[in-house]
């Protein structure tokens, strides 16, 4: 295979595109880290609740935020709202609530707060 340095080929389009995108998921990857790091500053603390039905959710706090990772959920960034007792974080429209008081935590779903995960304690 001959190199022609003077017009473009099949060859230098693939590879330009490859280029582009690992570049291109590179810096998100890392920017997406910057932005949690400069929207939600440092962890407070870090925590694993094992709830009564085998079920767990990892939880790692911020100031102002939690951010939670179950196996139903996946991941989610969830802000403090008010709460009478304990620390209650939920989503926009609170379809999703976790609610934490020392070493327990439970999370509900939906209209009818179902709790889908229930008498959960840090490990």
């Amino acid at each position: 295979m001959k190199i022609e340095w003077n017009q473009v080929t099949r060859v230098s389009q693939v590879v330009a595109i490859l280029l582009f995108l690992v570049v291109y998921f590179i810096g998100f990857a890392v920017g997406r880290k910057y932005e949690n790091k400069s929207v939600l500053g440092n962890s407070i603390s870090v925590a694993k609740f094992v709830c009564a039905d085998g079920k767990s959710i990892d939880a790692e706090f911020y100031k102002n935020f939690v951010h939670i990772n179950t196996k139903k959920l996946g991941s989610l960034y969830l802000p403090q709202t008010i709460s009478g007792s304990g620390a209650r974080y939920a989503n926009a429209d609170e379809s999703v609530v976790f609610w934490n008081k020392g070493v327990a935590a439970f999370i509900t779903e939906g209209d009818s707060n179902f709790q889908t995960y229930k008498e959960c304690l840090t490990k």
